[in-house]
């Protein structure tokens, strides 16, 4: 009898202490943490969301700002843009003769080489000028007039050069009546003749000095014979060999 009353005390307490289901078991919005007049997050708005969904979530305050970059391209496109243009003496290097020896000097004092490709085009252009008798063909190979005036110390430099130049040309026709008949000719080369000597400002009349050779060699082959014509004088300008004087010449 006394175990029944029991069991039956004990029942009721138990009925009276067990809580109504809550319909939605997410704890009270005052129990969870949030800083003072901060919005739910978004997390906490979608019923049933998990912790981690709501750690994940972006701040109200952030909401406006971008997201970092996840690769870098952002930073990337902000970093100022390294600098494409070519740096100083760059368009001069461009625009370049890949053919000449080396840079401009004011003295003059870089010795061309003794043998290469545009000095041996050069001088096949003074060769066909001679065999078809056309002095203009020859004009690569011949002082250019620009440096030849402040170079040489006369009195009138341009007139000087157009005298030497006339002479030039004079001399290529000459050279062709040389032979009867120029058919079957091939050039073959050209090498210079003394070995060349710094000829120093104020020596034949110069303000500017340069290098000099005599009696250079204009070699060709005709009828399956070596032959050659005499170059008087070449003298050097900013690493390029040029004539002065084809043939002989009277000293001024």
């Amino acid at each position: 009898m006394i175990k029944q009353v029991v069991a039956t005390a004990l029942a009721m307490v138990a009925g009276c202490a067990a809580p109504t289901p809550a319909p939605d078991a997410r704890p009270a919005e005052s129990a969870r943490p949030s800083s003072v007049g901060a919005a739910p997050t978004a997390a906490a708005a979608t019923p049933g969301a998990s912790a981690a969904e709501a750690a994940s979530a972006p701040r109200p305050e952030d909401a406006g700002a971008p997201e970092p970059p996840q690769d870098g391209g952002d930073r990337a496109a902000e970093a100022p843009a390294a600098d494409a243009s070519p740096g100083p003496g760059a368009e001069a290097s461009a625009g370049a003769d890949p053919s000449a020896a080396t840079s401009a000097r004011a003295d003059n004092k870089i010795l061309p080489a003794l043998e290469n490709e545009e000095l041996t085009a050069r001088a096949r252009a003074l060769f066909d000028a001679i065999v078809k008798k056309e002095p203009a063909l020859a004009d690569p190979f011949w002082f250019p007039k620009e440096p030849f005036i402040p170079l040489k110390d006369v009195k009138d430099p341009g007139k000087y050069w157009d005298n030497l130049h006339a002479a030039y040309a004079n001399d290529v026709k000459s050279m062709h009546r040389k032979r009867k008949s120029w058919e079957g000719a091939r050039f073959v080369g050209f090498v210079l003749g003394s070995k060349p000597k710094w000829v120093p400002p104020g020596d034949e009349v110069n303000k500017i000095g340069y290098y000099r050779s005599f009696h250079g060699k204009l070699k060709y082959e005709i009828d399956g014979k070596p032959a050659s014509l005499d170059v008087h004088t070449i003298i050097s300008w900013q690493g390029r060999w040029y004539i002065t004087h084809l043939g002989d010449f009277k000293k001024h």
